[in-house]
């Protein structure tokens, strides 16, 4: 159940042409993060080399970790866990880049909402490095092929509007002096480099009324005029993009749904019920498979995992930083070992007197 869905790589060679993908990518050296702004950024966020370090070639136990400790640097940025949540996505994105890869209109898109803290930005950022790195694989290397652009919902300027084009264009590395609007070139960019998905975060970003309206207006004259399937994120996501995607002029029968036909995905936190617990155990047991310490016992953390529901609540971003913690601190505290007690001393999520 935790493995990522089978999606065939025939299927994925029919959503682009025969033309070759993007070469081989720098991998990730320094400890900071990769900011999602610009092609290079993403190309080297997807690349990331996330396997496991071998504790044969780390420092023996009782040595003093150093800040760029290759431990410390993985484990804060471990493998992706795939939950049922994100298998579930990715099937459904895929479902809508078959049916829009040959239409020149009437495409829709995913929408991906949810509270705060249930993994909605894990889910799109996994989506696109799936697509990223399987065409990467299935066709000879070309810096021309873009199958998926990252962005999130630009500042407002001062004049109180989005600047759309520049996040494109910035994105895609194309000039872009201000004085002229560079969609045309967006647009012929995408088409030519066989754009996959347009992948937008931070949808709660939009206000509603004419903020939202000329996002909209702007970004499905992008979708009508390339390839690309969009899927939206964020908070409240649905009941934003929804009005703005659907028919408001025809009014709607006393049965009706006001929802249009984008398809809406909710994430949520792992509850309470039997059916919670076994997800929410499963999850760690994952996380406790991707642990690099010298004396880590198997289930040593899925031991805890009735500990960490009622800590974290069931949200997986508090899951993530408290398992990131605790392996950090049992690396530099020299103990090597996820303990309750350990767990304790961390203070995600709690108040504490200094």
């Amino acid at each position: 159940m935790m493995q990522p869905p089978d999606i065939q790589d025939d299927d994925i060679r029919l959503l682009v042409d025969s033309s070759p993908s993007p070469s081989a990518t720098p991998v990730f050296a320094t400890p900071r993060p990769v900011w999602l702004n610009t092609l290079t950024n993403w190309r080297t966020f997807a690349a990331l080399e996330r396997t496991p370090p071998d504790l044969a070639d780390s420092p023996p136990p009782g040595t003093k970790a150093a800040d760029n400790d290759l431990r410390l640097r993985y484990h804060a940025l471990m493998p992706t866990v795939v939950t049922p949540a994100i298998g579930r996505a990715l099937v459904v994105v895929h479902e809508h880049l078959l049916s829009n890869r040959e239409r020149t209109h009437g495409k829709t898109g995913v929408i991906i909402d949810g509270p705060r803290g249930t993994g909605k930005t894990e889910i799109l950022q996994y989506i696109g490095r799936h697509y990223e790195n399987k065409i990467a694989r299935l066709y000879e290397p070309d810096e021309n092929r873009i199958p998926v652009i990252a962005l999130r919902v630009p500042p407002l300027t001062r004049g109180g509007r989005r600047n759309w084009p520049t996040a494109f264009a910035s994105f895609l590395g194309l000039k872009h002096d201000g004085g002229t609007d560079p969609t045309r070139s967006i647009c012929h960019v995408m088409r030519a480099s066989s754009t996959l998905l347009v992948l937008v975060d931070g949808i709660e970003q939009l206000r509603a009324g004419a903020d939202a309206e000329e996002t909209f207006a702007y970004l499905e004259e992008i979708s009508e005029s390339t390839g690309a399937t969009f899927v939206f994120a964020g908070r409240a996501a649905r009941s934003i993009v929804d009005p703005l995607t659907r028919d408001r002029e025809t009014a709607l029968e006393d049965s009706e749904q006001i929802w249009g036909d984008y398809a809406g995905l909710r994430t949520s936190r792992i509850g309470y019920d039997t059916e919670g617990h076994t997800l929410f155990t499963k999850i760690v047991r994952e996380f406790d498979k991707n642990l690099r310490l010298h004396h880590h016992q198997a289930d040593d953390l899925t031991n805890l995992h009735e500990y960490l529901h009622r800590r974290t609540k069931g949200y997986l971003r508090s899951l993530s930083q408290l398992v990131t913690q605790g392996a950090q601190r049992a690396i530099w505290t020299k103990e090597e070992r996820i303990t309750e007690q350990l767990m304790e001393s961390l203070a995600i999520g709690r108040s504490r007197s200094i």
